[in-house]
């Protein structure tokens, strides 16, 4: 079993696109997961990911925090408890509003680029 508090994870900033984002893999190829990753972003106020898609889905959960989604042509406000799914290979964004926003992503197990 592994078990571990997020903060013991050290963050990554993000950066290119990328405004104000921290990410941590909770749950990864360093505990040698087969299946899936857990990951862990915070955004600054005002931070965002960059649009972007890429092959695999991923799911959200929103855990602190307020701001947005951008998937494709639809826009959707966010708060603690949503869920998102966010199907491979379509154009996506996360924003975070004025306090912020730290959410939970589960994607595939495979190799980021």
């Amino acid at each position: 079993m592994i078990a571990h508090h997020y903060l013991d994870i050290e963050g990554i900033a993000i950066s290119g696109e990328a405004q104000g984002v921290t990410k941590r893999v909770l749950i990864g190829p360093d505990q040698a997961a087969p299946n899936f990753y857990l990951r862990h972003f915070t955004l600054e106020p005002q931070g965002h990911t960059p649009r972007h898609s890429h092959s695999w889905e991923h799911e959200i959960y929103i855990t602190e925090g307020s701001g947005s989604a951008f998937l494709e042509n639809e826009e959707v406000e966010l708060q603690p408890g949503m869920a998102v799914f966010v199907p491979g290979k379509r154009e996506h964004q996360i924003k975070a509003g004025m306090d912020g926003l730290k959410f939970l992503c589960i994607i595939p197990a495979i190799e980021e680029k």
